[in-house]
């Protein structure tokens, strides 16, 4: 066949206007004829190979690829866990939530026959430890405090400088 005819044939064939004939000879042109050399119809020849079920060349490692796949994927069926056991480790998760919830209401439930005990026997003998321990609370806030002034001074002194060093760049520029 002629470039011509198998261009007006190529050009039915794409619209969809081809007939049944027509068809089968541009299948005959490009898997048997003088278009299985031609360059200008390369991709056209892959088409009707394609369409004809020719077998296609597999590429190199494919089935490599897949049957490592498909090993990884079986494995990762074999590793899920069961079904029953995902159920029993939820039942088990519910009943643990449950218990604590129901010891937390006894252990926080007023029953009268709980009764704090005192530490000191006076309360002259409170009164005067709980004096000993709010001066020695008082003492070590006062400390931390002159530490926190030292150290406010020194940043105050750091503030000027970099206060000086700022103004003088901003009238240089």
């Amino acid at each position: 066949m002629k470039q011509m005819e198998i261009q007006r044939l190529l050009e039915k064939f794409y619209a969809g206007d081809s007939t049944p004939e027509e068809e089968h000879r541009l299948k005959d042109y490009f898997l048997h004829g003088d278009g299985a050399d031609a360059q200008w119809a390369a991709a056209d020849r892959k088409l009707f190979r394609a369409l004809c079920g020719e077998a296609q060349a597999m590429p190199e490692g494919v089935s490599t690829r897949l049957e490592a796949t498909l090993r990884r994927l079986a494995e990762a069926e074999r590793r899920r866990p069961s079904r029953t056991y995902v159920l029993w480790r939820r039942a088990g998760g519910i009943a643990a939530a449950v218990l604590l919830c129901a010891g937390l209401f006894f252990m926080t439930r007023p029953d009268g026959r709980h009764v704090t005990a005192d530490t000191y026997d006076s309360p002259e003998e409170a009164a005067l430890m709980a004096e000993k321990t709010l001066l020695y609370v008082s003492a070590e806030l006062n400390r931390g405090i002159k530490r926190t002034s030292v150290v406010g001074y020194e940043m105050g002194k750091m503030n000027e400088v970099l206060e000086k060093t700022f103004k003088t760049n901003i009238t240089e520029k």
